[in-house]
């Protein structure tokens, strides 16, 4: 038992790793996390190894479409100019900071799910509308992975080097609220 629960912990760190490296350019990384899940899912599911090349065939396919792109770059380009308005002395700065962050989890929170509902073959704007109506409709699994933003974040914010494992784990708990519909 504790042989399988270790295999499994390397396998996540392995997949967080992977998508780390696919992340480096920030709007890949909705292609990457989607590529990382559904190496994380033939993993429970099947025990299939995530190999990189298995990762690659996956993350090339899923930037295939725009959107996977447009989608994260849209994301960065609205936090980046709420960002400078709020450091720039906007007034109500603080609150404003506040709403903004609970506004960006939930869109990463949001991006998390679209990313555990792509599989191959499945196009981008299917999966954004429909992932985009549950983590509406189950709040609480979107607010999980609120809880588990916070506390990578948190993490990674306390010890740096956990960021090259951290975009596994948020993927994990992503595949895992999806699970548990």
């Amino acid at each position: 038992m504790k042989t399988q629960s270790l295999t499994l912990l390397a396998e996540v760190l392995f997949v967080g790793l992977l998508v780390c490296v696919a992340s480096v350019f920030v709007v890949t990384s909705l292609a990457a996390a989607a590529a990382g899940s559904v190496l994380l899912i033939e993993v429970t599911a099947d025990g299939r190894t995530p190999t990189v090349r298995r990762f690659a065939r996956l993350f090339r396919e899923a930037l295939a479409h725009p959107v996977a792109v447009l989608a994260p770059a849209g994301l960065l380009l609205v936090g980046g100019i709420d960002v400078v308005a709020v450091l720039g002395g906007l007034p109500g700065g603080r609150v404003f900071g506040v709403v903004l962050g609970v506004v960006l989890a939930a869109l990463v929170a949001a991006g998390l799910r679209a990313a555990a509902g792509w599989r191959p073959g499945r196009r981008w704007p299917d999966v954004l509308a429909s992932e985009g109506r549950a983590a509406v409709l189950d709040w609480r699994g979107s607010l999980g992975l609120v809880a588990a933003i916070v506390v990578v974040a948190a993490v990674v914010a306390r010890a740096p080097a956990f960021v090259v494992v951290a975009p596994g784990l948020l993927v994990l708990a992503a595949v895992a609220v999806r699970a548990r519909r």
